[in-house]
């Protein structure tokens, strides 16, 4: 299976990143997901949803977990690009927590499964994207390993946001969650940056 490890590249091809095809399958998979468990879902039942041929689905995937990944991709993934700097992290945290929202069945369904991995590698792809992008913003020439170590701490930690807020059924308000993570956030990354200047092990002293 293919869940245990993401490959997130760029998509070109067809139109813009995605293709028709692609889209109908993509959006068939999320339908069947707000009835079904993953590991329900087969190639057959998703050809039928979306009107396609077995042929048509490997044309474009190799497997269901890539159709999902690329799902979350096209979805999520691509729209955080304007949401890499101190000022407009906020804004990819926002397009994070409207997704969930917005398709809490799909989430949840993946997160009971055997896609739970990809799930939360997913948003981890997606907090990662966002605290690398806002380090960057504030000290372009970080050494890597020092970038890297901030990056994993307060990506992961804003994937249990995530993870508890689908885990509650979303009973708390978004709202609520940003202040949260703006909370612990803000000022945080800097003084990890200055933390890391004194520390030889991340490379920022000799």
């Amino acid at each position: 299976m293919r869940y245990n490890k993401l490959n997130y590249q760029v998509i070109t091809g067809g139109i813009g990143i995605a293709t028709d095809t692609k889209l109908k399958l993509a959006q068939a998979f999320k339908t069947l997901l707000e009835t079904m468990p993953l590991n329900k879902v087969t190639i057959d039942i998703l050809t039928q949803r979306a009107d396609v041929t077995r042929n048509t689905f490997y044309y474009h995937f190799e497997d269901i977990y890539a159709l999902l990944e690329w799902t979350l991709q096209h979805d999520v993934l691509d729209q955080l690009a304007h949401y890499r700097q101190l000022n407009t992290w906020q804004g990819g945290l926002d397009v994070a927590l409207d997704y969930i929202a917005d398709n809490r069945q799909f989430c949840r369904h993946l997160f009971q499964s055997v896609g739970r991995d990809l799930l939360e590698q997913s948003l981890y792809a997606i907090s990662s994207e966002m605290v690398e992008g806002v380090v960057l913003d504030i000290q372009p020439d970080v050494a890597p390993f020092l970038k890297d170590a901030i990056t994993n701490f307060y990506g992961w930690a804003l994937v249990m946001q995530f993870v508890q807020w689908l885990n509650a059924d979303l009973a708390e308000p978004k709202a609520t969650v940003i202040q949260r993570v703006e909370l612990m956030l803000n000022g945080s990354v800097e003084l990890a940056l200055k933390n890391g200047q004194q520390l030889s092990q991340f490379g920022q002293t000799d």
